[in-house]
């Protein structure tokens, strides 16, 4: 009876949503790395994006973390750019609340140099060679997959930071949710599915009116307190999955998605703007047959996608701006397993494409500039094999390659080697390997601002990691490094791109993960980018802070009806700041802010939840004149 009276009250809440009423998403917890298997690991048992196929968790030699659904759930990650915050080696950079963009980036890459793939397949725009994560929901999602190295070899362009794998899968049951909080929060979420085919939908509204303080940068740039009164957000969004057995060994497999979502873009502070509004939206699919026997996994994968951006100011923009894309690809894969070797064995084909529009540009005497339009495509063919060896006990060895076609840039080589050693509780894990960026559609063709002649970006990555298990805790160390030429920058006072930058970035990172009490685990994690230095001004790289450190408390239900946790997540300066005030007196890019949650579980399929984000009041603006909102607090009823 309770789990019928919550499923009404659920669906009741449907019909007090406004247009525009919303959240002000939460960050995510600490995630899992694969380099320290342990007592948390365990219950994840397999990874699938490092190396390209399904293994067990300890045997991928490059840096992974995971964050599951179980943790997406108890911290009430909206968006995938909110289950990411906390991750240790990512940095994510919101421009405001709901549905605003955020940039991203591992160990000091940029959202461009950071491959985002939907169940294994590449999703990056191919006109801005992001992907709005900000918008970007979890209903659907069962993990999220993060490898913190280069992996071109594998993948492709945008993979020399590393992947961002978002994993969905069919729901089990049924699944309801309703949330309300500050700044006119509402969220409401229901999934149904069977053992085969399953069913998500999301409707998400915010006001997001937030109150932000005065930002005094310095003597030239100083911003009053105000409040951010045109942040708001709307979205729907709707996730279809499958999966079927067939005779023989066979599987059929699939996904479709649709969504849409509606913002208002204040601008920033020393440009606002009260008519600026973005619609975008987003359909995908995909389709896979697969066929298992007993050392042989082929799979041929059919994936598409199209985005429609459309960016609407007529005071500041003389009207609207669309931009339409899309993508396809198709893939046949072999995963070969052998006693002590093993293969991954594939060839990608996939085509891009865009079409932009500009709104025509009244001129103070005639003629005035016409509205316009322009299209443009690129092609890429590759083939790639990474074999693996395991000579001894506790070991294993790769070696791969990608030669890769980008019409029209010309061919490309990705080599890539990594290895394993086992030697009790310690683990060894060590990458080198090349990485390389395709220029976007913008960077070719965009009118004005564009250079057709731009070459490829490439990077030389390497990493190493030791691990240590303790019984229950774990422990891992690690460096990385990566070199890069050809980066391709777009400077003042043209912005025309260019091939001119050579950049080095290097760190260490540390994590730890602890059960001292019976349900109790802390996790914790600090990653120091002491490097990372252009070439070629001299300067340190923007939007790549010093350091970053994350700690996380957590205590799931277990044999009680009560679950909880606390998430701590320090930022350090990532010199945006810098880069667009000089003097500068105040530095408002480094932040540290304190999350938390508590569940109480009223019956079987009933759970109450109560969060605080920012509990103490932190102002800062991750972007430079981009306030980011305050303390905020959220109620939410849930079947799970």
């Amino acid at each position: 009876m309770l789990k019928l009276a919550l499923t009404g009250a659920i669906c009741a809440a449907l019909l007090v949503l406004g247009p525009r009423a919303g959240v002000a998403a939460p960050p995510a917890p600490s995630p899992t790395p694969s380099a320290t298997p342990g007592a948390t690991l365990q219950q994840i048992g397999s990874v699938s994006t490092a190396d390209r196929k399904t293994e067990p968790i300890g045997q991928d030699s490059k840096p992974t973390f995971v964050v599951d659904r179980a943790r997406i759930d108890a911290l009430g990650s909206q968006t995938v750019a909110d289950a990411l915050v906390g991750v240790p080696g990512v940095n994510i950079f919101p421009y405001g609340a709901f549905g605003a963009q955020a940039d991203y980036g591992i160990r000091g890459s940029l959202p461009g140099q950071t491959l985002v793939l939907v169940d294994g397949f590449p999703v990056t725009d191919p006109t801005t060679g992001a992907v709005q994560l900000g918008q970007f929901s979890t209903i659907g999602v069962s993990r999220i997959e993060i490898v913190e190295s280069g992996s071109s070899t594998l993948y492709g362009t945008s993979a020399s930071g590393g992947v961002i794998n978002i994993i969905t899968s069919v729901p089990r049951g049924e699944y309801l949710e309703a949330s309300t909080g500050s700044y006119g929060d509402r969220d409401l979420r229901a999934g149904f599915g069977t053992s085969n085919i399953g069913i998500t939908l999301e409707r998400h509204v915010a006001t997001s009116d937030y109150p932000y303080p005065t930002f005094a940068y310095g003597p030239s740039a100083t911003y009053p307190g105000g409040i951010r009164d045109y942040s708001y957000g709307d979205s729907s969004a709707g996730r279809l999955n499958f999966n079927v057995p067939l005779p023989n060994g066979f599987v059929v497999r699939g996904r479709a998605d649709a969504s849409a979502t509606d913002i208002g873009v204040p601008g920033s502070l020393d440009y606002p703007s009260t008519t600026g509004t973005q619609d975008t939206s987003y359909d995908s699919g995909l389709f896979e047959i697969e066929h298992d026997s007993t050392a042989s996994r082929i799979t041929l994968s059919v994936v598409g996608s199209q985005t429609r951006l459309a960016y609407n100011d007529p005071i500041e923009n003389g009207g609207e701006s669309d931009v339409f894309t899309g993508r396809s690809q198709v893939s046949l894969k072999d995963v070969i397993s052998g006693k002590s070797l093993d293969a991954t064995v594939g060839i990608d084909l996939s085509r891009s494409s865009g079409v932009f529009t500009f709104p025509g540009i009244p001129q103070p005497s005639p003629p005035p500039v016409p509205p316009s339009a322009l299209g443009a495509a690129q092609a890429q063919s590759a083939a790639y094999f990474q074999i693996g060896a395991s000579p001894f006990a506790g070991s294993h060895f790769t070696a791969g390659l990608r030669g890769e076609n980008d019409s029209p840039q010309g061919s490309l080589l990705a080599p890539s080697f990594g290895g394993i050693i086992g030697a009790g509780d310690l683990r060894f894990s060590g990458n080198v390997g090349e990485s390389f960026i395709v220029p976007t559609l913008d960077d070719l063709y965009y009118p004005g601002y564009s250079n057709p002649n731009l070459l490829p970006e490439k990077a030389q990555t390497a990493d190493v990691t030791i691990a240590l298990e303790t019984g229950p805790s774990t422990l891992s160390a690690g460096w990385f490094d990566r070199n890069g030429s050809n980066f391709i920058v777009s400077e003042a006072p043209f912005y025309i791109p260019e091939n001119v930058q050579r950049a080095s970035t290097a760190g260490i990172a540390f994590t730890a993960t602890m059960h001292p009490l019976r349900g109790l685990a802390i996790e914790a994690g600090y990653t120091d980018l002491y490097l990372a230095f252009d070439q070629v001004t001299g300067a340190r790289l923007p939007h790549d802070p010093v350091g970053q450190m994350t700690l996380a408390l957590t205590h799931p239900f277990g044999n009680t009806k009560f679950a909880y946790g606390l998430n701590w997540l320090v930022v350090g300066d990532d010199g945006d700041d810098a880069q667009n005030v000089s003097p500068l007196t105040a530095i408002y890019d480094s932040y540290n802010t304190v999350d938390a949650y508590i569940r109480y579980r009223l019956a079987p399929h009933a759970i109450l939840t109560v969060r605080g984000l920012n509990l103490g009041n932190t102002q800062y603006a991750p972007v430079f004149g981009y306030p980011a909102p305050g303390r905020r607090a959220y109620v939410e009823l849930s079947t799970r």
